[in-house]
């Protein structure tokens, strides 16, 4: 059988100094560093296709609004909870803005202004956009799509986001998240009031009000409105209260002018009418110079000039690429062709070639200057401008360029407003939030402050609760608390962001990833990024199979005390030694300490020796010092030693003595992850160079969930993936542990307390435990290939057909309750829970209670509660303290924040294993965390509770704590960090201990803030940097070039 037992050598130097050389493989490698993409579009067809997998109903492949408005009203009726169990407060980020596609400007104050996230509802600027603040009622639908304000003051928004829909641009589109209807506000905009005429229809098949478009108020009569809905065009002529149907269909886009004339398109014909009532099309099937096409499959949008309304702009695209724009200058008669698609031009297309994706249904920004009738705005992933007498220019970049750039608009731009106040200022909304510019559209400046509309997708919670989440178009963001806003967020890798996690083990490592299965991981702080995937776990996609689910699920496993671990270190005692730096020719007197890594280590005077250069000086054992060239002493009890050279020395001045451990002592070794400390004891007295073997107990796990493929030459292509080494940067070893079938794609994984049993569940309703992973510890072990030493068991223990399983928790005390959360409307349970999920054959009992009959994308149990489980569904959190019942009571538990699909729960969960007694500060868990897909994280301390620190939590002295040398490779030099004060010593040492360079500092000047050190002349290879100062040690892999 093949043993992976690792052997790593401690010298005498310490625990601490060799932190970072613990976990380096036994040969340099050189690992492959990505920096982060910046701000990179990334096409909407994934995400779309992700959230109708989760949603639609499994049979039919479609969302039915009338299923929806009906669990909407079922919720309206649920009753009011007497107590919460939850109370939540937003986390963030709130220096982001999320997907937004609708913008107002308040008619009587420029000051206020209204922005509309599709998942997270509306907000408020009373300062021109500097902060806002939710004003959407929590309670009300947050897919905010459009807004107007009417000539009276009164507000109007609209909900349901058609443009991420499913059944393309016209008849009859179902949004992704339906909508509520229309929201009025009649004070200015502080609170809004739901039209019960808007109310979605709950009779199957039809889909009234499912998604409202684009809204508009009449110029001059305030009770006159009108609605592009999913059904039709429809006309309100009372403030709302009633609607007429003007035209049937699914109408998506449409512009009024001034005077009351509108044009809109419907199924790729350009109608118009003069009072709202009567529509004539105005385009022709016949394409002539100075006729405006019909464009069937066609998005179209309408802008009309307010200096001059004759003045009449269309932008047509063919699919999702732009087809052409036409201008008309008398009010819609004639048309003339302004601009086209071209190889050059085309801002709803990014990339190139088979790389190349257009999103010009989704993203179709068309705007026009309040002041200028021959000045228009064209938009998309970037944005254009035309100007009768300079045509087409790009105006905005997709690359900030780490912030401040003038021309950076976040990619995917919807709509461009003015300030009917001033010309000069404008605003628009895109995938990341709001942006607004004050020279008429020229440059921008992102305006998010408080505008916290993140959709997350799932997320990571640190030993510290630093959390970090991967986001739709927003990438992965990482929350520390560092910045001015103690919820603002870090931007650390770009893409659709997904899956996350942070090391508890090594708090500066952690894990990301981006759409369609690649993922990394950093080891400082999110500042770079490598993949670490072996090249074979791609195989799939050089057969011509999907690699993974749009998101690609991952899991993290830790412990600092796995007592069944093979891994080992060995500590190898050497002789202390100490550099005095070098000598400057003058200085002749030099004492000190000597320092060993290992507090128990007795010196022995007669081997104490000084050498500077050819000088060299040495002690007897009385601890006298002599030769030729100094004296001096030394004193073996404490280390202490006084050296007087007959010349000052000029080369580097090196202390050396040979140690000893009597039996009995205590050596603090490190472990191979984050050379966390072991604390063992010594049996037999140790001299130098005498070894001693210990269990690292420290270990890791980390899995990836593949794709489940098969052809004639590979038949087992993807499934599951374990590595034991997610912690060794230099090289990564994967293994194969499961195959699922012919296309079984995994959606969610979660691993037992103990480690031992992962539990995945899959997109065609599948439920898997792998068990006796905590038996697999070598290669031949865990492989599937590996027929007999495989040690590992694959079970199938839950069927859920046509369904997609979105979650998974196990009781992190008992293993053999699990529960799992079911996408899929067109079912009436959503949450089983097993109460023998390690038997045989496991039961799956429902738990679905009293909830709305809605998916759930998240389940987990309470760890102080057993009876007590938290769902997180398409309408926020559901909490039961009954689970055990056959049919449990749910409550709605929303406080403080609103109903939105919470797509991730995570419990802060320490140690399991804790002595009550033992003696040490309490620690704090139980909380909860959530990742919501509209509104950002969230954090409740309401299920906190406290209890006494465990041995292996207690804090350790050199736990994640690294250097951040730079740069990292290095070639020709490294700067270290250092601190402005105190004594400072910097190594550098081989993987064998061997130093190769090292610096004593008895001061750090003033302003010094790194201390750069020469490699010239060192091997290409991996070392380890160690700084000592002020009495902490901290370590970092170096690798050169």
């Amino acid at each position: 059988m093949q043993t992976r037992t690792k052997t790593y050598i401690l010298s005498s130097i310490g625990a601490a100094a060799l932190a970072a050389m613990a976990f380096l493989p036994a040969a340099p490698t050189t690992p492959k560093y990505q920096p982060r993409p910046a701000d990179a579009a990334m096409a909407i067809a994934g995400a779309q296709d992700y959230l109708h997998m989760l949603r639609a109903n499994g049979v039919t492949g479609e969302i039915d609004p009338a299923e929806v408005a009906q669990a909407w009203q079922a919720l309206q009726n649920m009753p009011s909870a007497k107590t919460t169990t939850l109370a939540w407060d937003a986390k963030g980020p709130d220096n982001y803005g999320g997907r937004t596609r609708a913008l107002l400007v308040d008619k009587n104050n420029s000051a206020l202004v209204f922005a509309g996230s599709v998942g997270g509802g509306l907000f408020k600027s009373s300062n021109g956009g500097a902060t806002w603040n939710v004003v959407s009622d929590p309670g009300s639908n947050q897919s905010v799509a459009s807004i107007t304000q009417a000539s009276n003051g009164d507000i109007y928004y609209g909900t349901g986001e058609i443009f991420l829909g499913y059944g393309g641009t016209g008849q009859n589109t179902t949004p992704n998240f339906a909508g509520g209807g229309i929201y009025k506000s009649t004070d200015g905009g502080n609170t809004f009031t739901h039209l019960s005429s808007t109310t979605p229809a709950s009779v199957s098949g039809s889909g009234d009000w499912a998604a409202v478009a684009d809204i508009a108020a009449h110029p001059t009569d305030a009770n006159t409105l009108y609605a592009a809905t999913n059904t039709g065009f429809k006309k309100s002529t009372d403030g709302g209260a009633t609607w007429t149907t003007v035209l049937t269909g699914g109408i998506t886009d449409f512009a009024i002018s001034g005077s009351g004339k509108i044009f809109l398109n419907r199924s790729g014909q350009t109608m118009y009418s003069t009072d709202g009532n009567t529509f004539n099309e105005i385009s022709s099937p016949v394409v002539t110079a100075t006729s405006l096409p019909r464009r069937t499959g066609s998005r179209m949008r309408y802008a009309i000039s307010p200096q001059d309304e004759n003045y009449v702009y269309v932008i047509q695209t063919n699919g999702s690429k732009l087809a052409a724009v036409y201008r008309s200058t008398d009010g819609g008669t004639t048309w003339g062709k302004i601009g086209q698609r071209g190889n050059n031009f085309d801002p709803l297309c990014n990339g190139s070639g088979s790389g190349q994706y257009c999103q010009g249904i989704y993203d179709l920004l068309f705007a026009i200057s309040p002041t200028d009738k021959n000045h228009i705005w064209l938009g998309g992933i970037t944005v254009w401008q035309w100007q009768d007498t300079q045509g087409w220019s790009q105006v905005s970049t997709l690359n900030n360029f780490g912030g401040g750039n003038p021309y950076y608009l976040h990619a995917d731009s919807h709509e461009m407003i003015f300030d009917p106040n001033n010309g000069n200022i404008a605003y628009t909304a895109n995938d990341g939030g709001v942006f607004k510019s004050t020279d008429g559209g020229q440059t921008w400046t992102e305006r998010n402050l408080g505008y916290t509309t993140f959709q997350y997708f799932g997320f990571g919670v640190g030993k510290d609760r630093k959390l970090i989440g991967g986001c739709q178009d927003n990438g992965t963001s990482y929350l520390d608390g560092t910045l001015v806003s103690p919820n603002g967020a870090k931007d650390v890798f770009g893409g659709d962001g997904g899956h996350s996690d942070i090391s508890w083990l090594r708090p500066k490592v952690m894990f990301a990833e981006t759409q369609s299965g690649n993922f990394y991981r950093s080891d400082n702080e999110g500042a770079s990024w490598s993949s670490f995937a072996s090249p074979v776990m791609k195989l799939a996609t050089q057969r011509g199979f999907p690699l993974s689910n749009w998101m690609m699920p991952f899991e993290l496993w830790e412990t600092a005390s796995d007592a069944n671990s093979e891994d080992t270190v060995t500590f190898e005692l050497l002789p202390a030694l100490r550099s005095m730096g070098y000598g400057d020719g003058i200085k002749k007197f030099f004492k000190g300490k000597m320092r060993h890594g290992q507090d128990a280590a007795e010196y022995l005077a007669g081997t104490f020796q000084v050498t500077a250069g050819p000088v060299t000086l040495t002690a007897d054992a009385q601890g006298n010092i002599s030769g030729t060239g100094g004296s001096g002493t030394f004193v073996a009890d404490s280390g202490y030693f006084e050296v007087t050279f007959t010349s000052a020395p000029l080369a580097e001045v090196i202390m050396t003595c040979d140690v000893f451990l009597p039996a009995g002592s205590d050596l603090s070794l490190a472990s191979a992850i984050g050379g966390l400390p072991i604390e063992v004891t010594t049996t037999a007295v140790m001299n130098v160079g005498d070894t001693y073997k210990a269990q690292d107990p420290v270990q890791s796990m980390f899995f990836a969930g593949l794709s489940s493929w098969s052809d004639a030459t590979f038949p087992t292509i993807g499934g599951i993936w374990m590595t034991r080494e997610v912690h060794e940067f230099g090289s990564t070893e994967w293994w194969q542990i499961a195959h699922l079938g012919y296309g079984t794609t995994p959606q969610y994984m979660k691993i037992s307390n103990d480690g031992n049993h992962l539990f995945v569940g899959t997109t065609n309703g599948r439920l898997y435990r792998i068990s006796n992973l905590q038996q697999a510890r070598t290669k031949s072990e865990a492989v599937i290939d590996s027929v007999s030493s495989y040690v590992l068991t694959v079970d199938q223990i839950g069927t859920f057909p046509n369904r997609v399983v979105t979650g998974i928790d196990v009781d992190p005390s008992d293993a053999n309750r699990v529960a799992v959360s079911l996408g899929n409307y067109g079912n009436t349970n959503f949450v089983y829970v097993s109460t023998n999920a390690l038997a045989a054959s496991p039961t799956f009992s429902p738990k679905q209670g009293n909830m709305p009959n809605v998916p759930a994308y998240a389940v987990s149990f309470d760890k102080g509660n057993a009876s007590r489980l938290v769902v997180g569904t398409e309408w926020g959190v559901f909490v039961t303290d009954n689970v055990t019942s056959g049919a449990p009571t749910y409550t709605e538990e929303n406080d403080g924040m609103a109903r939105i699909p919470v797509f991730e729960i995570e419990q802060y969960r320490t140690n399991e294993n804790y002595d009550p007694n033992a003696p040490g500060s309490s620690a704090t868990e139980g909380d909860f965390f959530i990742a919501t897909h509209g509104r950002g994280l969230f954090h409740s301390v309401s299920t906190s509770t406290s209890r006494p620190v465990s041995i292996d939590e207690r804090p350790r002295a050199n736990e994640g704590l690294a250097l951040g040398i730079y740069p990292n490779p290095a070639s020709e030099r490294v700067q270290v960090p250092v601190e402005a004060q105190g004594e400072v010593c910097i190594s550098i040492r081989t993987l064998e201990g061997r130093v190769v360079r090292r610096v004593d500092l008895k001061r750090v000047p003033t302003g010094m803030e790194s201390y750069t050190i020469d490699l010239t002349g060192l091997p290409k290879g991996s070392y380890v940097v160690t700084r000592t100062q002020n009495g902490a040690a901290a370590s970092e892999m170096m690798i050169v070039r």
